[in-house]
């Protein structure tokens, strides 16, 4: 049986970090405990979660620069992220998606076919991560609509386990220094305005 473990573990290694965008880097509707997500930039990649599992992962961020700010593992105060996670799931294990499709969000147990989950990470004035103020996904879809190499497109509809609803659409650039984000989370990252 795969669970979803090694997904969220990409949230969290991703969130420890994220702060080079389109014009249209994507949007949240809805609120998280009260408070709005703007989008300034998002970024994406195909991911090794752990040992033989691959997916893919999508960064969606209150402030500009993701990529280059994974890559310098720098942090800005009261950012706010939103970190999706998908993969095609068969025969005990994960692999990158390579075609548009819809993903359902899961929490825990046998994934399924096409698996995603998605949480969202809200940082104080020191580059914190306040843990009452995040949420993670407890059901709803993750629809991609583009599969380009390293770029994931699409939208999402969420319930989080705050109690949230939200949705949105994420055009993002690819960034494979996401994988390196993931890999160095021992490190600590610098908080810069």
């Amino acid at each position: 049986m795969c669970d979803n473990a090694g997904m969220w573990k990409v949230g969290l290694a991703l969130s420890v970090l994220a702060a080079c965008g389109g014009d249209d880097a994507g949007s949240v509707s809805g609120k998280v405990h009260g408070t709005a997500i703007g989008v300034d930039d998002s970024v994406s990649a195909a991911i090794t979660i752990n040992n033989n599992q691959h997916g893919a992962a999508i960064v969606l961020a209150s402030t500009p620069n993701v990529c280059p700010d994974l890559m310098n593992r720098v942090e800005h105060p009261s950012e706010k992220v939103v970190i999706i996670t998908v993969a095609d799931y068969a025969n005990l294990t994960l692999t990158t998606p390579t075609a548009p499709g819809t993903f359902q969000i899961y929490q825990g147990g046998t994934a399924p076919p096409k698996a995603a989950t998605l949480q969202v990470v809200m940082d104080d004035l020191n580059c914190q991560t306040i843990s009452n103020m995040g949420a993670k996904a407890t059901s709803g879809t993750v629809t991609l609509t583009k599969v380009s190499g390293n770029t994931f497109a699409g939208s999402f509809d969420a319930l989080l386990d705050s109690q949230d609803h939200i949705t949105g659409s994420f055009s993002p650039t690819e960034c494979p220094a996401i994988q390196s984000a993931i890999d160095n989370t021992g490190s600590a990252a610098s908080c810069q305005q």
